[in-house]
This record gives C-alpha cells, sequence and structure tokens, in this order.
C-alpha cells in the first residue's frame, strides 16, 4: 500500500476529505463547528462543504458524517497538519522533484496512519486464522494475499471508516470470551466500549455492533453479572452518540444524511434489497467478485470450517448476516450500495474478514490446493494492475470499470451489465455468477471415496 501512495491517487478525495476536516475541528478547536474549517484563508483543504457538512439545529454547520472517526483520530490529523504546514520552509529542489504541497503531504501523511491500521488488521487476521484453521503456512499466505487484494488493498490508505470498522470488529470477536475470564468487569468495559465505538464511527455498522453484543451475551448469559462491565462500556458509547446526536440535529440518532427511508412496498423492498446484495458481489465497478476473484474460496471455506467449529462458523455467519441486513435493504441504508465515489466493495471492508478467516483450509488437501491456487493466481494478476494504477481503483455510479478495461480491454467490459435493477441482462450475470460459485464451492468441499 505504500507503493499505492507513491503513485497518483484518490485518497485526497471523496467523503475522506470531509472527515479530514471534521477532524481538524476537533484537533485544534475542540468543537465541530466547521465553519472556519471551510473558509479559514490557511486552510489546506479547499473543497467546499457542498452536501458534507450542514447547518444543525443550532444553525451551526456541522458534519452530516459520523464523528468517531474524526475524534479518534485528531491526534494524527493535528501533527499532520503541523507537518505539512511547513512544506514552505523544505528545500524546494525537494519540493519541485517530490511534487509535493501542503495537501499533498496532509494526504500521504494520512494514508501513513491509515496503512498502519491496515498492518495491524492484517496481523490480527493472521493470527485468528490460524487459531480458527491450525494452518500457519497457509495462513500467512492467504494473509499476504488477502492484504493485498480489494478491498483492503484499496481502502487501506484511504481516511476512511471501513478498515477501523474491521480492525474494531475483528478484535471484538476474537476476545469475546473475556468476560469468562477472571476480570469479567474489567475485560467486559474494554469490549464494550469498542463495540460502542464501531456505532461512533459509523451508524452503519448497527448490524455489527448488535451482533458482537448477542455473541458476547450469549456466552455468560448464566451468570449475568459478568455482563455489567460490557454493557456499561456499550451504554456509555451509545449515550455519547445520543448526546452528540442531540446536540448537532435535535434528534437521537438521524440527520439529513443518516434517516430511514420511506417503505416501499413489500415486492419493491425485496427486489431492492436483492439487487443491492448482487451489486456488493458483482457489480463491474463496486462489487467483490471482480475486483477480488478469490474470494469465490469464501463458500468453500465457511463450509470446511464448519466441519471443524459448528460454532464459530454459524457465528460468523450472523455477523456477516446481521451486517448485511442493514447494508442491503431500502429502508436502513438510503445511500444505496456503491459507497459514492470510492473503491470496489467499500460497504463489504467492515465484515470482508469474517468472510475469509477460513481460507487456508481450502489448501489443507492437495486436491484442493490445485483450485485454490489457481484462483489466488488469477487474484495476483488483478492486484498487480491494481498496485500500479491506483486511480483506476476508484469510481463512481454505474458503468464499465476502468480497471476491467486495462485488463482485458473495452469490450470485456462493457459485457459486464450495471447492476441497477433487477433484469433480464443482471439475472443472467447473477446466474454465470452463481454457476461459478458453486462449482468452485463443490470441488472444494466434496469428499472423496475412502
Amino acid at each position: 500500500m505504500i507503493g499505492q501512495i507513491a503513485h497518483g491517487n484518490f485518497a485526497g478525495s471523496g467523503d475522506a476529505v470531509h472527515y479530514i476536516v471534521a477532524a481538524h475541528s476537533f484537533a485544534f478547536d475542540r468543537d465541530f463547528d466547521l465553519s472556519n474549517d471551510y473558509t479559514a484563508p490557511s486552510r489546506i483543504i479547499t473543497d467546499p462543504p457542498a452536501g458534507h457538512a450542514q447547518p444543525g439545529a443550532d444553525g451551526v454547520l456541522r458534519p452530516v458524517h459520523d464523528v468517531g472517526l474524526p475524534i479518534v483520530f485528531a491526534p494524527v490529523v493535528a501533527a499532520a497538519y503541523g507537518i505539512a504546514g511547513t512544506v514552505d520552509r523544505w528545500p524546494p529542489s525537494l519540493v519541485r522533484r517530490a511534487k509535493l504541497n501542503p495537501f499533498i503531504v496532509l494526504r500521504q501523511l494520512l494514508s501513513l496512519a491509515m496503512i498502519a491500521v491496515t498492518i495491524g488488521l492484517a496481523l490480527l487476521f493472521f493470527h485468528t486464522s490460524i487459531a480458527l484453521t491450525g494452518e500457519r503456512t497457509w495462513a500467512f499466505v492467504w494473509t499476504l494475499v488477502w492484504v493485498l487484494s480489494p478491498p483492503i488493498l484499496t481502502h487501506g490508505y484511504v481516511f476512511l471508516t471501513e478498515i477501523p470498522s474491521a480492525l474494531i470488529a475483528l478484535f471484538v470477536f476474537v476476545r469475546r470470551d473475556d468476560l469468562r475470564g477472571s476480570h469479567p468487569t474489567r475485560q467486559g468495559l474494554i469490549l464494550g466500549l469498542l463495540t460502542g465505538l464501531l456505532f461512533l464511527i459509523h451508524v452503519r455498522n448497527i448490524g455489527l455492533v448488535l451482533a458482537l453484543a448477542a455473541l458476547i451475551v450469549w456466552r455468560v448469559r448464566r451468570t449475568p453479572v459478568r455482563m455489567a462491565g460490557y454493557a456499561a462500556g456499550l451504554a456509555a458509547m451509545g449515550a455519547i452518540k445520543i448526546a452528540i446526536n442531540l446536540r448537532f440535529w435535535g434528534t437521537p440518532l438521524t440527520n439529513p444524511h443518516e434517516h430511514l427511508g420511506d417503505w416501499p412496498g413489500l415486492a419493491a423492498f425485496f427486489s431492492q434489497s436483492a439487487t443491492s446484495l448482487a451489486g456488493l458481489l458483482l457489480d463491474a465497478r463496486h462489487g467483490l467478485i471482480v475486483a477480488a476473484p478469490v474470494f469465490l474460496l469464501a463458500p468453500a471455506a465457511w463450509i470446511l470450517l464448519k466441519r471443524q467449529s459448528r460454532t464459530t462458523a454459524y457465528e460468523l455467519l450472523i455477523l456477516l448476516a446481521a451486517y448485511l441486513v442493514f447494508v442491503i435493504n431500502p429502508v436502513t441504508n438510503i445511500h444505496g450500495w456503491r459507497g459514492g465515489w470510492s473503491p470496489a466493495a467499500r460497504f463489504l471492508v467492515p465484515v470482508v474478514s469474517f468472510a475469509a478467516l477460513g481460507v487456508p483450509m481450502v489448501f489443507a488437501i492437495r486436491r484442493r490446493a490445485i483450485v485454490g491456487l489457481a484462483m489466488i493466481a488469477a487474484q495476483l494478476v488483478v492486484s498487480a494492475y491494481l498496485w500500479g494504477h491506483p486511480m483506476q481503483q476508484w469510481s463512481e455510479g454505474p458503468g464499465p470499470a476502468a480497471f476491467v478495461q486495462g485488463l482485458a480491454g473495452s469490450s470485456a467490459a462493457a459485457s459486464i451489465p450495471p447492476i441497477e435493477q433487477l433484469n433480464g441482462a443482471v439475472l443472467a450475470y447473477a446466474a454465470v455468477g452463481l454457476l461459478l460459485t458453486a462449482g468452485v464451492t463443490w470441488s472444494l468441499v466434496r469428499k472423496t471415496p475412502a
């Protein structure tokens, strides 16, 4: 990912810019009044607020995005701003050769900070995969492939909420048994605060919050006193979220950017939800599988993991389902599934680790390893291209994917239908995707005669 930011990239655009502005306000002014942050003559970021900031209940210009990320990273943003503000005192020859200006320096420094978070996620993913599968060597290989492939590769250097959400969610999942230990109150308080922080970072994480809380509470249901610390931490973060929202917008949870949509009717609800799920997985620009075909191994990995540990496999499935049910339906996610101007599969990043932890089991038997290695080879082709062309990772709206055009030509890119609604072309494309997934899965999970 450091190689990614050595090329031209769009890390300083879209939602990321406005998360940085909010973090700047909290770091330097200790508030979220963004009026001066968007207008000060000395500001480094010159983008207008557009719809990313609006007058709140008291008339003050407020960020419409959740403020958990700006709060947590305010010290990092303050340090990066301080360094970026000294560029005019750097050697002119260095500034000219490196094509630096304060904004580029700020963007690169924050990208390095996010890369550090991504490295933490990769290390935790690696150790968790070993613990679940017992395959140390293949877990190492798989972690490298996983972290250097979309969507981790393409979001791992951008100041957005998805990678931090993925790290926190995986950490809480890994430590879900802490309430059974000798210090349940202290450990529970930490886990409760982290679980609640997911909601403060982004309201879209509500499904993860509910699922993680349910898994943890279920573990100590027979000794409810052990829940005290966890409940306190979770309640504290929930109270902070509500207090901030009341202060900004006069409502407990909603704002002009994040609110419930109208009920479209039962048929439209299921049709739009199915379209969103298909888009998240199969769309050329913003879907998972086109950019990361190696995730075709995920269903087989889950089945193999289920044979080894039914409880763990079902817990992972609960986390995925609980998160997705709030993302794909048009009532709880009024913004659709694409994620705006962003790399592929933005909305899947917080849970993509839960879909991939068991993949090293695919390689435990030579017959399976051949299929798995073929999928890895296909992924490396895509990843190698994207490593050298970071700007082709970003897009908005429907249309041919730039990286597919670069890899396979315009005709191949145009042959993939944009997923906007369920029509004949989309259904046929989805059927091909399902058949391919089923074929890969069957070849990996079938039992050979003894």
